[in-house]
This record gives C-alpha cells, sequence and structure tokens, in this order.
C-alpha cells in the first residue's frame, strides 16, 4: 500500500468518525433545545414570561429580603414588650 493510499484511507475514517460525531452532537442539540422549550412552557404555565425571568427573580428577592428584615424587626419589638413578663430575658 502506497503512501498515498495510506494518507485516503486515514482521511476516509476521519471523515466517518467526525461524521458520526457530528450526528450525535446534532442530536444532543436536539434533545438540549426540547428540553428548553419544556422549561419554558413550565414558566409560562405559571403565568410566567421567561424572557424577563431573571427580572422577575430579582425582584421577588428583593421583596423577600424586605418581608425578613420587617420580620425580624417585629419579633425584636415583640421580645423588648415581653421582656419585663419574662424570668430570664434572651
Amino acid at each position: 500500500m502506497s503512501d498515498l493510499d495510506q494518507r485516503l484511507k486515514d482521511a476516509v475514517a476521519l471523515r466517518d468518525r467526525l461524521s458520526g460525531e457530528a450526528q450525535r452532537i446534532a442530536g444532543r442539540k436536539e434533545a438540549a433545545e426540547k428540553a428548553l422549550a419544556d422549561v419554558e412552557a413550565e414558566i409560562r404555565s405559571k403565568n410566567l414570561d421567561p424572557d424577563t425571568l431573571d427580572d422577575t427573580l430579582a425582584k421577588l428577592t428583593e421583596a423577600y429580603e424586605k418581608a425578613v428584615v420587617s420580620f425580624e424587626s417585629d419579633v425584636e419589638k415583640a421580645k423588648e414588650s415581653l421582656s419585663p413578663y419574662m424570668e430570664n430575658p434572651a
């Protein structure tokens, strides 16, 4: 077998391997696109817009933080109000 024949054989083998890889990659891409569509559909089913999800999460996080701070303040006020009636105030 000549050098040129071996190079052709190697090139054909590489082409075949790359073709298989391309098909596997295309399959993974298709699966990822379907998974993304499923997630977006689930988000929409909850009356949310996937395109503004980051903004919605930021607003919810901010509201949650404010609610926790308010709750902590209310608990501290309750503790202060009850401290005269408690035996061992903490």
